[in-house]
C-alpha cells in the first residue's frame, strides 16, 4: 500500500486536549505519589520521635504491644526472640531503642531536626534524626518501610554504636 493510500486517523481538538491532559495528570500523579511517599515517611518518623521524646521526658512508656507494633515484622520477631545472653551485657551499656545509647529515663533530650536521607541505592529510603543529649548532637538514621499500608521501622542506626537489628541479633544469638 502506498503511503498516500493509508487511511488517515484524524483526531479532533477535544481528543488531543484530553490525551495531553491524561498524560500530564498521570505524570503529576507519579511525581506527587513519590513526593508524598517520602514526605509521609519523614512525617511518620518526626511524629514518632516527638511522641517518644515527650514520653521519655515524662518518664512514661507505651505498652509492649504498642511499642512492638511500631517495628517491621522481621525486626519485631527478632526483638521478641528469647535472649540467652541477657546477663552478659556490660554495666552502663544501655540502649534506648529510639534515642540511642546511654539515654536514661527522664534525661534531657531535644529533637533538633528530622530530614530525608539518601539510602544505599541512591533513593529516598532513610530518615535522619538529629537529637541533642549529653551535651552533644547525635545523628540517628531510621529506615522506615511500608508494611500492610502502614509505615514501620525496619532498623535504626546510632552514631555511637551498633544498629538496633545488630544489637538484637547479638543479645538473642540469632
Amino acid at each position: 500500500m502506498h503511503p498516500r493510500q493509508l487511511p488517515r486517523c484524524r483526531l479532533d481538538r477535544r481528543q488531543v486536549v484530553f490525551g495531553l491532559f491524561a498524560v500530564a495528570l498521570a505524570a503529576g500523579a507519579v511525581r506527587s505519589a513519590r513526593a508524598q511517599d517520602g514526605g509521609d515517611m519523614v512525617e511518620f518518623v518526626r511524629n514518632l520521635y516527638v511522641r517518644e521524646i515527650e514520653m521519655h521526658l515524662s518518664r512514661k512508656s507505651s505498652s509492649a504491644a504498642a511499642f512492638y507494633a511500631l517495628f517491621a515484622r522481621d525486626l519485631r520477631t527478632l526483638m521478641q526472640a528469647p535472649r540467652p545472653n541477657v546477663g552478659r551485657e556490660p554495666i552502663g551499656h544501655i540502649l534506648h531503642a529510639f534515642l540511642g545509647w546511654g539515654v536514661l529515663p527522664g534525661q534531657p533530650v531535644k529533637l533538633v531536626q528530622v530530614v530525608p536521607a539518601l539510602g544505599g541505592t541512591g533513593g529516598l529510603t532513610l530518615v535522619r534524626v538529629d537529637l541533642d543529649h549529653h551535651g552533644a548532637t547525635h545523628q540517628i538514621i531510621v529506615r522506615p518501610v511500608r508494611e500492610n499500608g502502614l509505615w514501620k521501622i525496619a532498623d535504626i542506626s546510632y552514631d555511637s554504636g551498633e544498629d538496633l537489628r545488630t544489637y538484637y541479633r547479638r543479645i538473642t544469638g540469632r
